[in-house]
């Protein structure tokens, strides 16, 4: 698996709690609309920005470490920094009436910044995280997924049983990516993108049946 590329932050994926309400002080809660919305995308409902980035971060940390990026020591203290960081989002609204001040609001920001900056120099060697341009949306969708995931696992709504095979089928669709854009000249083409969208819309369906106890 190669190199997870920076992630963008203003992506439409987001989650939301187990019991289908928006959520942002939950780590681990399902990212996916309320049953009954089909027509809706699977990973396209609002939460805030800092929780949408702990999303976010959080598979990215995941992906490189199934990558080979990162080692298992470097992963755990990344994790370590993503869930202090929650933990001061979660003090700062709670002494705010539920919400960010503009002040914590611009710290928390400060925060994720630095972490993001440090996952992509831990997988690439120290390098510095490139300025400028976006992660194309399946590769964001990618990351959020793999933080969906193993979210819920930490949060309790997964097994590690029901992790494993999730996270081999991201494992899989991000191999498929790199072969479709290998023998497409660097890029996607549009029926390999409609492709993996499909693939990733089974994927995002699979974790939130198995977050929910949905059956087949």
């Amino acid at each position: 698996m190669n190199p997870i590329s920076p992630v963008i932050h203003n992506a439409t994926d987001a989650y939301v709690s187990k019991a289908g309400s928006p959520s942002t002080t939950t780590a681990g809660t399902a990212a996916t609309p309320k049953p009954g919305t089909p027509s809706e995308p699977a990973d396209s409902v609002q939460i805030s920005p800092e929780a949408q980035r702990q999303v976010l971060e959080a598979g990215r940390i995941a992906l490189n470490r199934m990558a080979g990026n990162i080692t298992a020591d470097q992963a755990s203290e990344l994790s370590g920094q993503l869930a202090s960081i929650h933990k001061e989002i979660v003090a700062d609204k709670a002494n705010n009436g539920g919400t960010l001040s503009d002040a914590d609001a611009q710290a928390i920001n400060q925060l994720q910044v630095e972490l993001s900056q440090q996952i992509y120099g831990d997988a690439h060697n120290g390098a510095p995280m490139p300025t400028g341009g976006a992660a194309p949306g399946y590769a964001v969708r990618e990351a959020f997924q793999g933080g969906r995931i193993v979210l819920n696992e930490k949060a309790g709504n997964l097994t590690s049983a029901q992790a494993k095979p999730l996270l081999s089928q991201l494992s899989s669709i991000h191999q498929q990516i790199v072969a479709d854009k290998q023998a497409n000249g660097g890029t996607l083409s549009p029926g390999d993108a409609q492709t993996i969208s499909q693939l990733q819309d089974q994927l995002s369906k699979q974790i939130y049946d198995a977050v929910h106890d949905v059956s087949a």
